[in-house]
């Protein structure tokens, strides 16, 4: 039994049958889970290479500098709007990934809430059920 079906599985009485229609919902619950797990990964994998990226600009531009004092010249950085276009050609792909990976979580969170609402919604009418079939 998964570690979310254990988890479902405590509000479950004992003898009650679940019908097939709630164990597809727990399973489709599991899956948004994992995927919700895959999602943190590829997010920290993501922040991980946005840091590096952003060393190596940080690093290039400080080594431009350093070559300029070295050769005796003037070091003349690039402008704001230069910076922003290399750090646009940098990051933007890491940045508009983040973005659409967070969008997802957002959608997958208010998902994943609705569903396990609905689930033990109805394991509790599953239980009573149960309980009333049990009494007769």
């Amino acid at each position: 039994m998964s570690r979310s079906a254990k988890g479902f599985g405590r509000l479950i009485n004992p003898g009650v049958v679940l019908n097939p229609e709630l164990n597809q919902k727990i399973a489709a619950f599991e899956a948004m889970t994992m995927e919700r797990s895959d999602l943190d990964d590829e997010l920290s994998r993501l922040r991980k290479q946005q840091d590096v990226t952003e060393d190596n600009v940080a690093e290039a531009l400080a080594e431009d500098e350093f070559q300029c004092t070295l050769r005796g010249q003037s070091f003349v950085g690039p402008s704001e709007e230069e910076l922003q276009l290399i750090l646009r050609n940098q990051l933007g792909g890491i940045i508009n990934k983040l973005a659409a990976r967070y969008e997802r979580l957002i959608y997958l969170d208010a998902d994943i809430r609705k569903l396990k609402a609905a689930i033990e919604k109805a394991i509790i009418v599953a239980n009573e059920e149960s309980a009333a079939a049990a009494s007769m």
